[in-house]
C-alpha cells in the first residue's frame, strides 16, 4: 500500500513539475519592420511573426506578440523571463546575452541611393563620408558606427526611403527585401541598389532564463519547418 502511495506521490509531482514547464506564457517583441512585422489587428502579420506564431503553435507553448521600438524591445528581452525578441540579427556581441533559436530568417543587407545620386559604391569604403541612415538597435547601425562611418539613426527604419528621396542622407543601409517591399508600396522609382555588402542570421533570441528543454523543443521544431517547406512558403508571399 505504502508503495502504491509513493508511485502515485511521485506521478503526481512530476505532472506538475511538466505542466510548469509548458504552461508558461512567452512575450515575444518585435519591431515594425515591414515586410518582416507589419502592425496591423491582433498581432500584426509579416514573415517573421508567420514564421515564429507557426513555430510556437508547433512547440505547443502559448505566447504574446507585441510590435514596440527595437531599443525597448532589446531592454525587455535582457531584463523580463519567459521574454523574447526577434527577428534579431546574429553577432559576436550579442551571442552571450541570450539563448538562440535560429535562423528565423537569412536576410541581406544593402547600400541604396537615389537614381540620380554622384556616389559610386563599389566597396563598403565607399559610403566613408557619406550620411548614412538606418534605425536604433540595429546590428548594421552597430557595424557602422564602430567602423567609423557618419550614422544616421531613427527609431523606426521605414522613414528612411522618404529621407534618401528628399536627400536628407545620401545613402540608405537596408535589408533588401524590406527596401523593395517600401519602395513598391510607396511607388517610389527613384531609387538605385547600389551594392549588397553583407548576409545575416536573423533568430529569435530569448532571455538566459528561459528553460533549455524549451529552447531545445523550439530550435527542433524550427527545423522541422525548414525541412518540410513551411519557411519557404511563408517567406515567398512576402516577396
Amino acid at each position: 500500500m505504502m508503495k502504491t502511495y509513493v508511485m502515485y506521490l511521485t506521478v503526481f509531482i512530476l505532472c506538475i513539475l511538466t505542466s510548469s514547464v509548458y504552461a508558461t506564457t512567452f512575450t515575444l517583441l518585435t519591431e515594425e519592420l515591414p515586410p518582416y512585422s507589419i502592425r496591423g489587428n491582433g498581432t500584426g502579420t509579416g514573415a517573421s511573426i508567420d514564421i515564429v506564431s507557426q513555430l510556437f503553435t508547433r512547440a505547443n507553448f502559448d505566447y504574446e506578440i507585441i510590435i514596440v521600438p527595437w531599443k525597448r524591445a532589446m531592454r525587455m528581452s535582457l531584463s523580463n523571463e519567459n521574454t523574447c525578441i526577434f527577428p534579431m540579427q546574429r553577432n559576436q556581441e550579442r551571442e552571450a546575452s541570450y539563448h538562440w533559436i535560429s535562423p528565423v530568417l537569412i536576410t541581406q543587407t544593402g547600400f541604396y541611393t537615389r537614381k540620380d545620386s554622384p556616389h559610386k559604391l563599389v566597396t563598403i569604403d565607399d559610403a566613408k563620408g557619406l550620411i548614412i541612415g538606418t534605425y536604433n538597435g540595429s546590428a548594421v547601425a552597430e557595424y557602422l558606427t564602430s567602423w567609423g562611418y557618419n550614422v544616421y539613426m531613427t527609431p523606426r527604419d521605414a522613414p528612411n526611403i522618404q529621407r534618401l528621396m528628399k536627400k536628407r542622407i545620401d545613402v540608405w543601409a537596408a535589408d533588401t527585401l524590406s527596401a523593395k517591399y517600401l519602395a513598391n508600396k510607396h511607388k517610389i522609382t527613384n531609387m538605385k541598389e547600389q551594392l549588397v555588402y553583407f548576409s545575416t542570421l536573423r533568430a529569435l533570441a530569448c532571455n538566459t532564463k528561459v528553460d533549455e528543454v524549451k529552447v531545445t523543443k523550439l530550435q527542433q521544431e524550427l527545423k522541422l519547418m525548414y525541412t518540410d517547406g513551411t519557411i519557404e512558403k511563408i517567406i515567398s508571399k512576402y516577396k
